[in-house]
């Protein structure tokens, strides 16, 4: 593992598992300096000040990992997140979009070998992708992609859709 990996992998335990995400972003900041290109350094660096509630600056970070790589679909779903809080449904639906077809083309290591994150991350983005078009009033196709298409791209994650679609049942009522 090079340095960076390894300031990526702290980040990663000290953000995610131990809740410090103040540390988490000094090892990151470094890793930053080390390689200004670094596409999962830039995702990272945007999920801890998303943390920090600075959404501005996570949203300037998942904007430079797409500079960097097109293809991100981590960047993409971040950014589809953020336009969805802040009610943006529009722009959340062309991001999922971009990112499910962004997917076969992502050329992180990760996103490539690692099916059970594969499957994570692109439940996140239906995920965004059904919460925008509810949002816009078209819960019958939000249902379709939790209930039907969404499970048989990524069966591990059934529970989770399961899950999403009784809370936006609930927060529709």
């Amino acid at each position: 593992m090079n340095e960076i990996e390894t300031l990526q992998s702290q980040a990663r335990d000290l953000y995610g598992t131990l809740e410090q995400p103040e540390k988490a972003l000094a090892l990151l900041l470094r890793a930053l300096e080390l390689d200004k290109n670094n596409v999962e350094t830039l995702n990272l660096l945007a999920a801890v000040y998303y943390e920090l509630d600075d959404i501005e600056t996570a949203e300037d970070f998942h904007g430079n990992a797409l500079d960097v790589c097109p293809n991100s679909v981590e960047a993409l779903h971040g950014l589809a997140a953020l336009a969805n809080e802040r009610g943006d449904h529009t722009q959340a639906l062309k991001l999922t979009k971009f990112a499910l077809d962004a997917a076969p083309l992502d050329p992180s290591t990760e996103f490539r070998e690692n099916a059970d994150y594969r499957q994570r991350l692109l439940a996140q983005v239906y995920i965004e992708r059904a919460t925008a078009l509810w949002q816009q009033g078209n819960p019958a196709d939000a249902h379709h992609i939790l209930t039907i298409t969404a499970p048989t791209a990524c069966p591990l994650e059934e529970e989770t859709f399961a899950e999403e679609l009784e809370w936006l049942e609930e927060g529709a009522e």
